[in-house]
């Protein structure tokens, strides 16, 4: 007998702020009969969405994946809105409706909303755009089981009931590999990543940069935090020395 078994996990990350300049792409999208009210009652708003979709295939007991991949999906959408719908007056109904139609099946959609109201509070008389990006990273695991007996079922159903109780405790990578990661300086139209995955802010060209075995790079801040609780490579799961 065969089976295969499925878990997904969700995580979504997003930063809001606003730019120090309207972009081409917002002024194209703003209605004509609203240019004069851009500038005293309104806002243009863009959503830049990224979903990472990771898949890892695992067979039988094996610890390790046999099979692993990701892709990486973008897209953008913008839009004008009154400044009382931004700043939810009507209750946030139009930026929760917004952010439905995106497709992005937000866990909370009320806090991205939210940070969006307290940007254009803030704002005062700018009415440049306010930009929202959103990070949404989704892993796939199957695992395909050969040749189980009803009590490799039932043993399977008992961890099933045990993993509310069950404490996950990452394993950080050594000081030592941490502390030796390469420093390189960013520099546009090379294949680096354009911006540190884990607080989604955009490098900026010539600024040190932390870069992992992998390749990968990162904020030295963001990813020294990130290596003392897991010692894998946010993007790759690239494994870094470690004690366990």
């Amino acid at each position: 007998m065969s089976r295969t078994r499925f878990s997904i996990t969700k995580h979504t990350n997003f930063r809001v702020w606003q730019e120090s300049q309207p972009s081409g792409s917002n002024q194209q999208q703003q209605p004509p009969s609203r240019r004069r009210l851009h500038f005293l009652d309104g806002f243009p708003i863009e959503f830049r969405t990224r979903k990472l979709l990771k898949t890892e295939k695992y067979v039988g007991n094996c610890p390790e994946p046999v099979d692993s991949y990701q892709h990486v999906y973008s897209w953008s959408k913008s839009i004008w809105l009154p400044r009382n719908q931004v700043l939810l007056h009507d209750n946030g109904a139009r930026l929760l409706s917004l952010l439905r139609d995106l497709d992005t099946q937000l866990e909370n959609p009320a806090a991205v909303s939210q940070k969006i109201a307290r940007v254009a509070a803030s704002a005062k008389s700018s009415r440049m755009p306010i930009v929202v990006k959103l990070l949404i990273t989704v892993k796939v695991t199957r695992i395909d089981d050969y040749e189980f007996s009803s009590q490799q079922v039932l043993d399977d159903t008992v961890i099933l009931n045990s993993i509310e109780t069950y404490e996950f405790k990452p394993v950080p990578a050594t000081n030592s590999s941490i502390e030796n990661l390469d420093k390189v300086r960013f520099q546009l139209g090379s294949k680096l990543v354009r911006e540190c995955i884990i607080c989604m802010v955009e490098f900026q060209i010539g600024s040190e940069v932390t870069r992992m075995p992998c390749s990968h790079v990162y904020h030295g801040e963001c990813i020294f935090k990130w290596l003392k609780t897991s010692h894998l490579c946010p993007l790759c799961r690239y494994p870094m020395p470690h004690d366990c």
